[in-house]
C-alpha cells in the first residue's frame, strides 16, 4: 500500500509558534474579492441543513461542525495546506506518544464575560471523555482513555493517554472549546453560543436563519487576527438554502456572499469569476448492518451487494461527473496519512458473478426472481443522507442494480438529523441494513471507534462490526507514531474493507465560493478568518 504522512505535529510545533505572513496568513485561500476591506460589514452565507441543537461537542451533524466556529474556538490551529500548527487558545505546546500539554494563552474571555482557565480547558477533554456525558466526539476527537489536568499557575493542561495515542494532539485540535456555563449545562449551548469564538449568536430562528455577531475585544485568532483587523465583518447570517440551485442564484444575484455549490449549478457559478474555496469531502461510504437477523450480517450478502453495483459509474452520477473514486475513509484535510486501503482489496462488478456469491450461500432466487434464504426474504432497508438530485439518482442505480440480483431494497432519504435518529442514535440498532453515510475525519484513528466496541448508545459502532484482523491492526497502530502509524493504519482499514464491513467509494471536491468575500486563511469558516470586501 502506498501512503505518505505529512509532518508530524511533534516536529514542527516547536518551528511554527507563529503563522508567517506567507503561510496560512495570506490572503489566497478565499481571495480579497477585488476590493478594499469593508468596515462593520455583513456576511450572509448559505447552509445545506439546518443545525438543529449548537453545542458543538454534543451535536452530531456537518452543519452544526460548521456554523460553531464561528462562536468556539480550538487549542491550535493546523493549516490545511502546509500541517504546519500555530497557536490560538493554545500560545504553545508540546506533545510524547502518550501526552499533550498546552500552555493557554492569558486574557481569553467568553461570551458570557468568564474567563477561560487551564481549569476550563482540561474540564472540556475531561467532560467529553466520560461516557456519562454521551459527547459525540468522545473517541473521536478525544480518546476515551484521556484525562486531562490543569496547573493554574503555569495555564497549562496536559492531557494524557494510558497508552500512546499517535495523533494525540492533532485530535485535540479539532476539539471546540466550549465554557464552564456550556459544562455545566450543555443545553443551554442548544440555542445560545457559550465559547471564546469571534462571534456571538444573537438570533435562532430554526430551519431559517441564524444571526450571529462580533464581540468586542477579541485578540487571539490566528495569524493574531483580532477584532479590529480590517474586513472582519460586524454581522454573520447563515440562511438555511438546501437547495443548491436556490443557493446559486442567490450568490449570482448579491443575495448572500458564500455558498457550497455542487452538481449542474457548478458550470454556471465557475463562469462568474467568483472566488473559490476547494475542500476535499466524502460523498460515498457504504455501511452495512452486521446485527445477528439482518440480512447484512451475511459477509457473502454484502460481498453480493458490491459485486452487482458499478462503483465507478455510481461516483460520477452521485458527484455529477466531479468526483473521484474513495482510496480510503479518510478525505478531509488535513490528514494525517494518505494511504489507499480500496485498490485490491473489493470484489469487481460482476452482476453474474455477485449471483454466484449468493447461491453459494443459500440465497436462491424463485421463480419470481427474488431471492430467499431458509425462507427468510432478502429484504433490505437502505437509508442515504441528503435528497439531492444527484444523490438520487445514484441510490436509485444502486437500488436498480440490487433489485436485479434478486433483492428487494426499501430506500429512505432525509436530513442528517433524520439518518442519525435512525443509525446512530441507539434508539433501535437493527432498524436498517444498509446506509450511505459520511463519516467525516482527517485521522484514520478516529474511525476505530465506529469499527470497533459496543453499538449505540453504549458506544459509536453502529454497524456492529466484529473484525478480529481490524482489531489487531488498530492496536498495533495505537502504539506507533509518524509513518510506521499510518503503515498500520492503512493494513487495519484494509481489512475492513476487504470483508467488505464497510466501503468508501466516492470523493468529491467541495467548493465553497466567495463574492465580495473571502477567508484570510484556512478552508473552513473559522470566525476569525471571514473578511468582506467592497
Amino acid at each position: 500500500m502506498k501512503h505518505r504522512s505529512y509532518p508530524t505535529l511533534a516536529a514542527v510545533a516547536g518551528l511554527a509558534l507563529v503563522l508567517s505572513a506567507c503561510g496560512s496568513g495570506s490572503t489566497t485561500a478565499g481571495g480579497s474579492g477585488g476590493g478594499d476591506p469593508v468596515t462593520d460589514g455583513t456576511f450572509r452565507f448559505g447552509l445545506q441543513a439546518d443545525p438543529g441543537a449548537l453545542n458543538p461537542i454534543m451535536a452530531a451533524s456537518t452543519a452544526t461542525a460548521e456554523i460553531s466556529k464561528l462562536a468556539y474556538d480550538y487549542l491550535v490551529f493546523q493549516d490545511p495546506e502546509t500541517s504546519v500548527v500555530g497557536p490560538w487558545l493554545a500560545e504553545k505546546w508540546e506533545e510524547t506518544p502518550t501526552s499533550a500539554t498546552f500552555t493557554i494563552r492569558d486574557g481569553v474571555t467568553c461570551t458570557d464575560g468568564s474567563t477561560l482557565t487551564a481549569q476550563t480547558v482540561a474540564d472540556n477533554v475531561n467532560f467529553v471523555a466520560d461516557p456519562a456525558n454521551s459527547s459525540q466526539m468522545r473517541g473521536t476527537t478525544v480518546p476515551s482513555t484521556a484525562t486531562a489536568t490543569a496547573d493554574l499557575a503555569t495555564r497549562t493542561v496536559t492531557v494524557t493517554t494510558p497508552a500512546p495515542s499517535p495523533f494525540l494532539l492533532l485530535n485535540l485540535s479539532r476539539l471546540p472549546i466550549v465554557c464552564d456555563a456550556a459544562l455545566k449545562d450543555p443545553t443551554a449551548a442548544n440555542k445560545a453560543s457559550l465559547g471564546t469564538g469571534m462571534f456571538k449568536v444573537t438570533e435562532v430562528v430554526p430551519n431559517d436563519h441564524y444571526t450571529f455577531e462580533r464581540r468586542d475585544g477579541y485578540t487571539w485568532g490566528p495569524d493574531d487576527t483580532t477584532s479590529e483587523t480590517p474586513g472582519v465583518p460586524k454581522t454573520v447570517i447563515a440562511s438555511m438554502i438546501p437547495n443548491v440551485s436556490t443557493a446559486a442564484n442567490q450568490l449570482l444575484n448579491g443575495e448572500i456572499n458564500a455558498a457550497p455549490i455542487s452538481g449542474p449549478d457548478k458550470a454556471r457559478v465557475d463562469s462568474a469569476n467568483l472566488t473559490v474555496v476547494e475542500r476535499p469531502v466524502p460523498v460515498g461510504q457504504m455501511y452495512f448492518n452486521h446485527i445477528a437477523g439482518n440480512a447484512t450480517s451475511d459477509p457473502a450478502v454484502r460481498k453480493a451487494l458490491v459485486q452487482a453495483v458499478d462503483l465507478d459509474d455510481i461516483t460520477q452520477v452521485l458527484t455529477a461527473g466531479q468526483g473521484v473514486r474513495a482510496t480510503s475513509f479518510v478525505a478531509l484535510e488535513p490528514r494525517a496519512c494518505i494511504y489507499d486501503s480500496v485498490e485490491g482489496n473489493l470484489p469487481e462488478s460482476d452482476l453474474d458473478a455477485a449471483k454466484a456469491t449468493l447461491d453459494a450461500a443459500g440465497w436462491t432466487a424463485g421463480s419470481d426472481g427474488k431471492r430467499s434464504k431458509d425462507g427468510t426474504a432478502l429484504k433490505l432497508r437502505m437509508y442515504y443522507d441528503g435528497v439531492d438530485d444527484s444523490r438520487n439518482a445514484a441510490v436509485e442505480m444502486a437500488q436498480t442494480a440490487w433489485n436485479s440480483l434478486g433483492a428487494v431494497v426499501e430506500v429512505t432519504g432525509g436530513d442528517s438529523n433524520k439518518i442519525i435518529d435512525v443509525m446512530v442514535s441507539g434508539k433501535d440498532n437493527s432498524a436498517w441494513d444498509i446506509g450511505w453515510i459520511q463519516i467525516n475525519n482527517t485521522l484514520p484513528s478516529a474511525f476505530a471507534s465506529f469499527f470497533t466496541g459496543p453499538v449505540p448508545a453504549a458506544g459509536k459502532n453502529f454497524s456492529e462490526i466484529s473484525n478480529a484482523a481490524y482489531e489487531a491492526g488498530a492496536a498495533k497502530a495505537t502504539n506507533l507514531t509518524g509513518d510506521a502509524a499510518c503503515d498500520a493504519w492503512a493494513a487495519a482499514e484494509s481489512e475492513i474493507v476487504k470483508s467488505v464491513d464497510a466501503v468508501p467509494f466516492a470523493n468529491s471536491v467541495n467548493n465553497t465560493y466567495f463574492s465580495k468575500s473571502g477567508l484570510a486563511f484556512g478552508k473552513t469558516y473559522i470566525g476569525s478568518a471571514l473578511r468582506v470586501y467592497q
